[in-house]
């Protein structure tokens, strides 16, 4: 059964690379988490080439799964500590909590502190590049009465305000804000829930 931390989920495949990098070499796991910080985020970049990934197995003294399981243990630990935006001190403590040395959780720290600001700017730069994204949410119900009488009432409907941020394409300009209002009944209202109970499954899935 998977172990939480407030950050970390910790999988069985999780637990088994932090075996495996907490045998690393200190100096050597930070050359490693410098090279993957380059690449977090950018689709279609590889950390490293098919000869370097060979040439890591005999550094670091790894088969490919193991080296493969490093890898994608050490971008997991990264790519939640972007996404929530860790202080490195709370990185470095929630690593030793998933069971990382302490050693090597100040490894993870050291290099998050030096390179932290510049990758959380190049993420916010490519979430700009590509749209708008959702700032508030806001909503109300209308309810009207019928014309048969004021004693009757029309079917209720939710007046839902959307405020997006960024890049408004119809305006062309970044940082630009706008709200996007629509109104919807009972059912289209239920129908969204539902693809919205989806949408945060397979993101829990994810996380």
């Amino acid at each position: 059964m998977a172990e939480e931390t407030s950050l970390f989920t910790v999988t069985k495949r999780v637990k088994e690379a932090i075996l495996l990098i907490n045998a690393l070499d200190e100096s050597k796991l930070s050359v490693v988490i410098k090279r993957l910080l380059k690449t977090l985020g950018m689709k279609g970049e590889k950390p490293f080439t098919e000869e370097e990934m060979e040439q890591l197995q005999q550094h670091l003294s790894l088969n490919a799964s193991e080296l493969d399981t490093v890898l994608e243990a050490c971008s997991f630990f990264l790519e939640r500590s972007a996404y929530r935006v860790v202080k490195s001190d709370d990185l470095s403590a929630q690593l030793q909590a998933a069971g990382l040395s302490q050693d090597h959780g100040r490894t993870f720290a050291a290099v998050w502190q030096a390179e932290a600001p510049a990758l959380l700017r190049r993420l916010r730069e490519a979430e700009d590049a590509n749209g708008p994204r959702l700032d508030s949410v806001d909503w109300q119900i209308r309810v009207q009465t019928a014309r048969s009488g004021l004693s009757k009432l029309a079917d209720p409907s939710a007046i839902i305000s959307l405020g997006l941020k960024g890049e408004d394409k119809k305006s062309k300009a970044l940082g630009g804000a706008r709200d996007v209002v629509v109104e919807m009944n009972q059912e289209q209202l239920l129908a969204l829930l539902q693809k919205l109970d989806i949408a945060q499954s397979q993101l829990d899935a994810l996380s």
